[in-house]
């Protein structure tokens, strides 16, 4: 993994419009080029964690956590008083898991999921690495490419990654957000298994998968959260709830405190 480190909030401005520029090897014209995706760390040790990991859950099969879901949906659509049909089944093919739109309205609501979260804007990634403040000196954003002209390869029982796309039917905070998903998987004795990102990428090529860090310290919080909000990047326009206006309306108020 590449790693830049940024000394202000302009030059991450000046570099964005060409983080996409750059492809590895010369990458095929006619081959598939998969869109950048963004994500924001608060801090910057942190790991490329889904939300189950970050609970400290051992990641299921596919369909162990699939039998969860459908339980886990029969208690919402009670709730909203509507059933949640599905447009994915199980399969072989890299493709979303079983369920998928569910388990992406249910990662919006703070339920743990497989799911690794991204965003095709890199302001929004920004605000994500600074809206709270940072335990560390340095908070981190990540791009990552899935495909850069090239099919992908690996081994029989490597974990890897498949980027599920844009188009669902879900929260609205998915395209408040911009928002794609990955999820890891691979294959143990003739069965799917959810795996970690962070072992695909120890295990995959140069030529797929290509992860760069950006390192930004985090003491210039106050400067970033100020102008993206003048680009209408805040809590309120991203989550459209109660709690993102208030916290909006506190900082515009009160400063984006260190």
């Amino acid at each position: 993994m590449l790693v830049h480190k940024i000394t202000s909030w302009s030059q991450w401005k000046e570099m964005i419009p060409r983080l996409g520029d750059e492809l590895p090897f010369g990458s095929a014209e006619d081959g598939h080029i998969s869109d950048l995706l963004f994500r924001g760390h608060r801090c910057c040790s942190w790991e490329l964690e889904s939300t189950l990991e970050r609970k400290g859950i051992e990641l299921p099969s596919c369909d162990s956590y699939a039998r969860e879901i459908k339980a886990v949906k029969l208690a919402f659509e009670s709730y909203l008083g509507s059933s949640w049909s599905s447009a994915f089944s199980p399969s072989e093919l890299p493709a979303p898991p079983e369920d998928y739109e569910f388990m992406v309205y249910l990662r919006h609501h703070g339920y743990p999921t497989p799911l690794l979260d991204w965003t095709r804007s890199p302001y929004i990634a920004s605000f994500f690495a600074f809206q709270y403040p940072s335990e560390e000196e340095s908070v981190s954003i990540h791009s990552f490419r899935e495909y850069a002209g090239e099919a992908k390869t690996g081994w029989t029982g490597d974990s890897n990654i498949v980027g599920c796309g844009p188009t669902i039917r879900t929260h609205r905070r998915h395209y408040a957000q911009q928002a794609e998903y990955t999820y890891c998987r691979k294959k143990l004795e003739g069965s799917w298994y959810y795996s970690s990102h962070e072992k695909a990428l120890e295990e995959t090529g140069v030529r797929q998968d290509i992860l760069k860090k950006y390192v930004l310290p985090a003491d210039m919080r106050r400067e970033v959260l100020a102008d993206l909000d003048s680009m209408s990047i805040n809590a309120y326009t991203l989550f459209g709830s109660e709690e993102g206006l208030a916290e909006m309306l506190a900082n515009r108020e009160y400063g984006y405190e260190a």
